[in-house]
């Protein structure tokens, strides 16, 4: 007979590291289910019906969400997000981490 055992405090995780303009680094982890879908809705984003303003702070709700989730426990903002970062840094750092978490589900192991 097999004794096994399991303990998600021994998992070797991974995790996507960013450097702010600010020079602090996020060691954030992998998306939990909410964000994750607010992630795929972006795809969804109709920009032809939406303001600028709009599409900052939805791009700027994510960023913040998802960059909150690190490792020091570091609360950023999405006006914080929005005022220091513009459109197209935005969408650079969702595509970077959208690609870290598609390839963690490629991973066999």
């Amino acid at each position: 007979m097999a004794n096994l055992s399991f303990s998600f405090n021994k998992m070797i995780r991974s995790f996507f590291t960013v450097e702010l303009k600010d020079g602090r680094k996020l060691v954030v982890k992998m998306p939990k289910k909410s964000t994750f879908e607010k992630m795929n809705a972006l795809e969804e984003l109709d920009t032809d019906h939406t303001t600028v303003n709009d599409v900052m702070d939805t791009l700027g709700g994510v960023v913040a969400e998802f960059l909150s989730n690190n490792m020091n426990g570091e609360r950023i903002t999405a006006d914080e997000i929005t005022e220091d970062y513009d459109i197209e840094e935005m969408h650079e750092l969702i595509g970077q981490y959208v690609a870290f978490t598609r390839s963690m589900s490629r991973d066999p192991n």
